[in-house]
């Protein structure tokens, strides 16, 4: 990447099967991903990449902030567009809480949000997700700051093992917002917190 610890700004780590050849499907990630995220590579990347076989995605805000500086961001971004076929309400109603739950937790101090990981199927539970991690989490520690995630059920522990500490339960029940998804489980996150330099403890994912 061109961008230094000290600037604003969203970062992107890939990580990548070296003994299979690259596939330009493999550049979004299949609807079965628990997320989705566009994996932009320059034409020399492209040439030379193999299979992605996970992203990591971050945003990170290294100097404190004043709350006038972030409701003018808010502001300038305006609100946030959907794609088709998406719960407008549902998706307005998380972003609004997770939101709060930033300014409770981080408020005005310096920051490394985890917006996104996600790692193929079938290669989870083989250190891609420590890899990903273990990029990001670096640029906190030389920027000495803290980390901030919503980790699902499914990724807490692994978040957990980084460091990161239970913060806020939140639940998002579906059927508030879509009555006919009446078999839906509620969409369930855990706010977690990283300390600067906090001790990773052995273990893949």
């Amino acid at each position: 990447m061109s961008t230094s610890d000290s600037e604003a700004g969203q970062r992107a780590f890939v990580a990548y099967d070296t003994d299979t050849p690259a596939d330009p499907s493999d550049l979004v990630f299949p609807e079965a991903w628990e997320h989705k995220a566009e994996v932009e590579l320059s034409e020399e990347e492209k040439k030379n990449a193999k299979k992605v076989v996970g992203v990591s995605i971050w945003v990170l805000q290294p100097s404190a902030r004043t709350q006038e500086q972030i409701d003018k961001e808010a502001e300038e971004d305006g609100p946030h567009a959907h794609a088709p076929g998406a719960n407008g309400a549902l998706l307005d109603a998380m972003d609004a809480a997770m939101t709060a739950s930033k300014k409770k937790w981080i408020g005005l101090e310096p920051y490394l949000y985890l917006r996104v990981l996600a790692i193929d199927p079938a290669y989870q539970r083989r250190g891609v997700g420590s890899l990903l991690l273990d990029e990001g989490l670096a640029v906190a520690d030389r920027c000495g700051i803290q980390a901030y995630l919503e980790a699902t059920k499914v990724g807490r522990p692994l978040y957990a093992r980084y460091g990161f500490e239970d913060r806020e339960y939140m639940d998002f029940d579906v059927v508030k917002y879509a009555p006919t998804a009446k078999d839906d489980p509620p969409h369930e996150f855990m706010v977690m917190v990283r300390p600067p330099g906090a001790k990773k403890v052995d273990g893949k994912a």
